[in-house]
Parts: structure tokens; sequence; C-alpha cells
């Protein structure tokens, strides 16, 4: 598994809309129970309904889902390899620091991911769920300021390209798959907009049915903090059921569902009711449980993580050297604590950097150090660079050489990031 970073002419559009503030692509209600992910001439597209908060009220959006007509809806199994392809995306991040806008990787690599053994078999179904996701259309419909009625179409991978690999594992048909994600997608990912889902809770889900349900609740406990509640009618178009009349049918067909997540703790208690103002219509109401409460805090503590922003983060890293007693003036700093702050900045440790880092080190302050990577940070969270920590942080820093016109930093920047600092050090 690699990424290939190829630069894009324009930056990821900032627009309004439910797509460009998504938070989760599996939570969109667009995945197929076995058996229903055909089109036919009444099933060209399938009107779902997402509740998402924005100025702090929770409002229902209607998303049209617009299938490949050779290809049709994705099913739960791509659900399945989508979540192994997000785990692919989650390494990423935690290895570079950034989620890359092309990655790279094997089939053989995403069967792994989802915990199946690869074969010929699971290598066309890993073809066929990229191609389904590749075709399928996202269309928001939606009033925008003006009152006037607005629509928004995605895509969420902008191109897929792939190569069969050496002659001698065609037995197996195996493929290496180049994926490109659209801009709006990339730039939700980058910015923790979109969040990526506890995996080890859907990986101990067995039900079809509760996979489909544990991603729709993940939404409407994020919105009512914890309380959710949807009519029956909405809950059989959203999740592709069967539609049936009487509460003890609509019951047992609810029931065995209900009773894993019950178990695993990701729902404290649900109830089926009869709607007061209509006579056949059922209200489902749900209460998280404890394990939804903890993955919730982990997503907030991330997201205030991030909006402490780069300056707030520099601050704590000095605040902890003088708590520490280290007292590390720019004359007499340690070389090895100040290679250790670059490498737990970009994320990792590469020792091809490391003379780079070095001759950093030796011709520039720390003050001015901390500022360039505060820099570098703020341009990857606000969407504007499309390379790995590592790769924009020496571009950064020759750019800094060069616009002080230092020894063994010779040139003209091409660009010069924003001077906080008066003086070369």
């Amino acid at each position: 598994m690699s990424t290939t970073l190829q630069k894009k002419e324009k930056t990821a559009p900032v627009l309004d809309g439910l797509v460009h503030s998504e938070v989760s692509i599996s939570e969109i209600p667009m995945w197929q129970l076995p058996g229903k992910g055909k089109v036919s001439p009444d099933t060209l597209s399938k009107v779902v309904t997402r509740v998402m908060e924005r100025d702090g009220i929770p409002r229902k959006v209607e998303i049209e889902i617009m299938p490949s007509a050779k290809w049709g809806y994705p099913t739960v199994l791509d659900l399945e390899y989508f979540r192994g392809f997000e785990r692919a995306l989650t390494m990423m991040w935690e290895r570079e620091g950034m989620v890359p806008d092309v990655l790279r990787i094997s089939g053989r690599e995403l069967i792994r991911l989802t915990g199946r053994t690869p074969n010929g078999d699971r290598q066309q179904e890993v073809r066929e769920f990229l191609d389904r996701l590749s075709g399928l259309v996202l269309q928001e419909h939606r009033k925008n300021a003006k009152g006037r009625r607005a629509e928004t179409g995605v895509h969420i991978f902008e191109r897929i390209d792939r190569e069969e690999m050496s002659a001698g594992d065609r037995n197996e048909g195996q493929w290496t798959h180049q994926i490109r994600l659209a801009d709006w997608y990339w730039a939700n990912l980058n910015n923790f907009h979109c969040h990526i889902q506890d995996q080890r809770i859907f990986w101990a889900l067995q039900r079809d049915l509760t996979k489909l349900l544990y991603q729709h609740l993940h939404a409407l406990f994020r919105v009512g903090r914890g309380a959710a509640s949807e009519s029956y009618s909405e809950l059989s178009m959203n999740l592709s059921l069967k539609r049936l009349r009487a509460i003890s049918e609509i019951r047992r067909q609810l029931k065995p569902a209900h009773d894993e997540l019950l178990k695993l703790g990701f729902i404290g208690k649900w109830s089926l009711e009869l709607m007061p103002s209509q006579t056949k219509e059922y209200l489902i109401v749900w209460e998280a449980g404890p394990t939804w409460h903890e993955v919730y805090q982990h997503e907030r503590e991330k997201l205030q993580e991030i909006e402490r922003g780069p300056v707030r983060e520099v601050i704590v890293q000095q605040d902890d050297a003088t708590k520490f007693g280290l007292d590390i003036s720019e004359e007499t700093e340690d070389r090895a604590y100040a290679l250790k702050e670059i490498y737990d900045f970009v994320g990792y440790r590469d020792q091809a950097y490391e003379p780079f880092w070095k001759k950093v080190i030796d011709s520039f302050s720390r003050s001015i150090r901390h500022r360039v990577m505060a820099e570098v940070r703020e341009l990857a969270l606000s969407r504007r660079i499309r390379t790995t920590r590592a790769r924009a942080l020496v571009a950064a820093f020759q750019r800094e050489g060069k616009k002080h016109k230092l020894d063994g930093w010779v040139g003209q920047p091409k660009k010069v990031l924003q001077d906080y600092s008066r003086r070369a050090p």
C-alpha cells in the first residue's frame, strides 16, 4: 500500500451543502441488503434522508442515490470493503499526518484489511466494489440562502486506474488499484469533517441488517447526542427493508439486529411505538449505550485537538520544555531534542530525511523552525497542500533558506510563506 502524490491545479472548493460538510461517507444510507442492489426501471435512483446538524439545529436533508446502470447499488459486501478502504486511509493518516489524495493499494491488501483470506473470487469482488463506487452519484437537493432550489451532485472517487500484477500471479487475477479521491471527500478527511468510525465494533457485527443499522444510528446519535427517533417508513427506505404492516411483524423484522447492538452496548434500549397522529405509522426510538458514548467522546477530543490550531501547539511545546526543566536556549540547544521535535511533527522517522533535518537545525533558530512548522500545519488543515508533511516541510525550509540567502541555500524561492519573524537566524 502506498501513496501516489499528484499535484492538482486547484484546491478543493469551499461550497455550501451537505456533501461539503459530510461527517461520514459510510453513514449515508446508500448500501443495500443482499439481492437488492440491481437497477431496474423502477429503481433508477433512491431518495434517502440524512439528518445533519447545521448552526446547532438538526435538519433533515434529502439525498438522491444514483447508481451506475451497469454495476447497480453498493451492497453490504461493498460496505465491508469500503470500511477496509477507510482503514487504509487511517493507516496513511497515522503514518504521514495527512490523508493522500491518491491511494495505491493491491486487491490482496484490501481483502486482508477486511479480515478475509485473498483468493480469485475476492479479487473480483474488490474490482466490482471499486467500479460500483466510482459509478455512483450522490445528489443533494436543498434550498440556497435566497430560498431557491439548489442541487449538488458528486462522486466519491474521481478516478480509478488499475493494472494486473506479474504474470505469475494470474491464477488469482491479482490487480493493483490506484484510487484518486474526489476533492470534497479528500478535503473533508483532512479537516476531520469526515469521521472514520470505530473499526472494532463494525467488524464484530455478524448480521447484514445490523451493519446497516449501526451505520445509520451513528449519524442519528451524533446529532441527537445519544438520543434518536425515526418513523418506520423512513427507516425502511433508508435501509432498503421490506415494509411490513403489523407491529408484531415489524418487531420480528428489527429485533435480531437490535439484540446484537444491545449486546455490544452500542444501544442502551429501543422501542417501537404507534405514532399518535397516524393510525398506520410507527416510530422507532433509540437511546445510545456506553459503547457509542465512548466513541463519540473520542471524536470530540480529536476535533478539539485540531481546533486548537498550530499556534496553540507551539505554545504547548515551549511550556512543556520549561515544565520539565529543559530550558533550551537558542544558543545551547541540544540537536537530538531539536531532531525529535521535527520527527514528532512529521509523524515518523525516515533516515533518508535526517541529513536535511540536521542542516535545518544548524541553519535556523528554534523560534523560526517552530514558526515554519506551524505554517505548514496550518496549510495542511486549510487544504492548501497536497503532499506529506515531511515533503511540505522540506519545501518550506528550502524557501526560507533561499529567502534569507543563507550559505548552502542558494537561489530565490518560487513562493515565500508568510513571515511572522523580522529577523534571519
